[in-house]
């Protein structure tokens, strides 16, 4: 009998066991160290590269779907849908069993002391019937939170999108600026060579040759920062699609006469403002769970437990079961009055939405339409440039143009040149911000974001 009990007795320390920590100090810094480890080739994404086409709307939304922001999304996304599961499983049948085996000692006189070996069992059912609306008001503000999720996937789909749009288009700009400009420093070149010739056949004075030479050094200085700023760009460039590509295509434009409309239409239907009006929901359904913990639970309880010892009857139980907290020290009043806070701040966050998203639409449309207005002006203004260099280029010969007349209007050409094309730069970024903002750009590079949350499947 002493051996059986001293082997119980150890079977219960080492089941006690089985639940110690394995984190000390040093493994849990060993396995962060190891997880913080960084690839040296991190920033080149060697996998994303070789997976991208070079096709722009393709390549897009690869960037997109593999993205830490979309997957992050996604995730809590899923994790919502299960949260509507939990929040309307306290609605249904709640069935619970135990169990225990082991001996019971009766203590007696001498030898009168009795063991007995046994097992018993209990069970026991329930079904809440009324809590105050707390239960459906948990299904309900989970289901809001789903939406607010999926719109946090729709807002990370658009936004990842844009920014990596825009650091393509960045890019590819900065690289047709650079091309022009070193067209221009070449012809400075052979300009200065030329007049560098003529001041030493004494046809034209020094001192316009100095002017000039002047000239050509700012355009070094400039070409020093632009250098700067596509390494810049480049780097932005790789944080979403890895290595940069020897030939950078212009991207199209996706934005539509039909996107540009339904935009201005139903621009408060906007991820972002679907997902605020959301939050005044959730905030709702958290004032009702809140108002329901301060009224009486009732629900319906019948168990049955058998007992371990063989003498004695199996007894069943059936009944309505009514709860009520008559005091918690002004807990559920408090928590109520901060709920209906929430909620008040979370219609006034809605309202500031709106005129925020009112306000960018109309900032965006004004700057559109000044910037395509622009765009037509500065393209005249090229071809007229361009018509004057050729022009002053066969006066050149004849001593009708200078030297140096023609170096400045060489240069003020790529001026108006180098402006039409940040003007359509920031042309395209804008089509890419709108489309982004108003939750079709997801949908143009055919990434679905729109899930369905009317009922969650278990």
């Amino acid at each position: 009998m002493k051996h059986q009990n001293l082997a119980l007795i150890t079977a219960m320390f080492a089941l006690s066991a089985c639940g110690a920590p394995q984190y000390s100090t040093a493994r849990l810094n060993s396995e962060v160290n190891a997880l913080s480890k960084v690839s040296s080739d991190i920033l080149s994404q060697p996998k994303l590269a070789k997976a991208l086409s070079g096709d722009f709307k393709n390549d897009l939304s690869k960037i997109v779907i593999n993205s830490p922001e979309y997957i992050v999304s996604m995730s809590t996304y899923n994790r919502s849908l299960s949260e509507i599961l939990v929040a309307d499983a306290d609605r249904e049948l709640q069935i619970s069993a135990s169990a225990n085996a082991g001996q019971t000692v009766k203590d007696g006189a001498g030898l009168a002391s009795t063991t007995e070996r046994g097992a018993s069992a209990n069970l026991s059912v329930s079904q809440l019937i009324f809590d105050g609306g707390s239960s459906v008001a948990r299904i309900d503000q989970a289901r809001a939170n789903a939406f607010i999720a999926e719109m946090d996937v729709a807002l990370a789909a658009n936004t990842t999108a844009k920014d990596a749009a825009v650091s393509w288009i960045n890019l590819d700009t900065l690289n047709m600026r650079d091309t022009r400009f070193k067209a221009l420093m070449t012809k400075t070149e052979k300009m200065l060579t030329q007049m560098e010739t003529l001041v030493a056949s004494g046809m034209v004075d020094k001192s316009a040759s100095a002017s000039a030479e002047i000239a050509a050094r700012a355009l070094s200085l400039e070409k020093a920062n632009l250098d700067a700023q596509i390494a810049a760009a480049e780097a932005s460039y790789m944080k979403f699609f890895g290595a940069v590509p020897k030939n950078l295509t212009t991207p199209p434009s996706l934005l539509t006469a039909a996107d540009l409309t339904h935009i201005q239409r139903n621009w408060n239907r906007a991820p972002i403002m679907a997902q605020t009006a959301a939050q005044v929901l959730s905030a709702k359904q958290s004032l009702l769970v809140a108002q329901g913990r301060e009224k009486p639970t009732v629900g319906f309880k019948a168990g049955m437990a058998s007992p371990m010892e063989k003498d004695e009857r199996t007894t069943y139980a059936i009944g309505l079961e009514v709860s009520w907290i008559i005091g918690d020290g002004g807990r559920r009043e408090a928590n109520t009055a901060a709920q209906a806070a929430n909620l008040k701040a979370a219609e006034q966050r809605l309202k500031g939405a709106k005129l925020a998203g009112k306000r960018e639409l109309d900032t965006a449309l004004s700057r559109r339409t000044a910037l395509t207005a622009s765009l037509d002006t500065l393209v005249a203004q090229e071809a007229a440039s361009q018509n004057e260099l050729e022009i002053m280029w066969s006066q050149l010969a004849t001593g009708q143009t200078t030297v140096r007349q023609l170096i400045q209007a060489e240069e003020k050409a790529y001026r108006t040149s180098d402006q039409r094309i940040s003007v359509a730069s920031e042309l395209l970024k804008i089509d890419y911000e709108m489309l982004a903002s108003s939750g079709l750009l997801s949908k143009r590079l055919g990434i679905n974001t729109n899930k369905t949350i009317i009922k969650a499947a278990k």
